[in-house]
């Protein structure tokens, strides 16, 4: 109740400064979000019928710039999302080619790698890393990568997938998730000390 009647206060606050300035707010399009740990976060809500709006309810995902937030910020929601999107186009994929004609092998591997992996891996920096909880989202990237292989290759869906995988060059998912993450940090580090990004960090980290 006490975060419900500060985020009324501030609506107020800032609803009023916009009018003063010549603006309206628009309070049907206006959305609550709440992040917190708790397995059963409440639900509070904000009533702005004294302001002529609705009653704003919290969401449970917020989605912004391609990106799902989930209220405990693990991405579970937004790992799914991208991977079932993947599981469809991998599946319109198999009309391309299989086993005995089409597409060969090596041309499989190179659709998968252009046009598979940059989906199921946009945004991967908000969850991957050290200390993260990412075994949820890493089964979900290892079960699109296997069926990848599986048809790249043409084989049976009993073949064990480390073979498979190996026999059609895929790295394991954790690795190249590693050595994506690692090519991030060196351009973080090389980029110029008048860049944008050193204006967002505190002294310590920017050093480093």
């Amino acid at each position: 109740m006490l975060s419900s009647s500060f985020l009324l206060c501030s609506y107020n606050i800032m609803s009023k400064i916009l009018i003063d300035a010549g603006l309206v707010m628009e309070h049907s399009k206006t959305e609550l979000f709440h992040f917190t740990r708790a397995c059963h976060p409440p639900n509070p809500s904000i009533d702005l019928s004294s302001v002529g709006g609705p009653v704003i309810s919290l969401k449970p995902i917020w989605w912004y710039l391609g990106f799902y937030f989930d209220r405990r910020l693990n991405f579970n929601y937004h790992t799914h999302f991208y991977a079932t999107k993947c599981l469809s186009t991998l599946s319109a994929m198999k009309m391309l080619g299989n086993s005995s004609r089409g597409l060969l092998p090596i041309q499989k591997r190179l659709l998968y790698r252009t046009c598979i992996l940059p989906i199921i891996l946009y945004g991967f920096q908000l969850w991957f890393f050290k200390g993260a909880p990412i075994v949820k989202n890493i089964t979900e990237l290892k079960k699109i990568q296997r069926r990848a292989a599986l048809w790249i290759m043409g084989a049976f869906q009993t073949s064990p997938s480390k073979g498979i995988k190996a026999i059609v060059g895929l790295i394991p998912i954790t690795l190249y998730l590693r050595k994506l993450n690692g090519r991030h940090y060196l351009y973080y580090a090389s980029i110029l000390l008048s860049h944008a990004i050193y204006s967002l960090l505190d002294s310590q980290h920017a050093k480093n």
